[in-house]
């Protein structure tokens, strides 16, 4: 059987997610990526968020298939449920630790 392969998206939220409405938060990104991209592509990336990093901040995991697709339903989102949404894709990488490595000081 074949691994298959991942792509780690760190991402911004323009407003800032509380602890208790992190589940909510999460359907909403999923339902309003669904909308955005369509079925097909939707299980093509086969999103799924990761960690939460702080309150704006979180790694979304995408397949390499569907990484573009990730890319732009996150800067198609407008809005989740009523209220409006904005979301920055920071870095991606292939695996969480490159991701949340820092970069050296030239």
């Amino acid at each position: 059987m074949m691994r298959r392969k991942i792509r780690y998206i760190l991402t911004e939220s323009a407003k800032p997610v509380t602890e208790s409405d992190r589940p909510q938060f999460e359907q909403q990104l999923y339902r309003a990526m669904l909308h955005s991209i369509g079925e097909l592509s939707y299980h093509r990336t086969n999103p799924k968020i990761m960690k939460f990093i702080d309150d704006k901040r979180f790694i979304l995991r995408c397949s390499l298939d569907g990484y573009t697709n990730a890319l732009l339903a996150l800067s198609i989102i407008k809005k989740l449920d009523v209220k409006e949404a904005a979301f920055y894709t920071l870095k991606s990488s292939g695996t969480i630790k490159a991701l949340l490595k820092e970069p050296k000081a030239k």
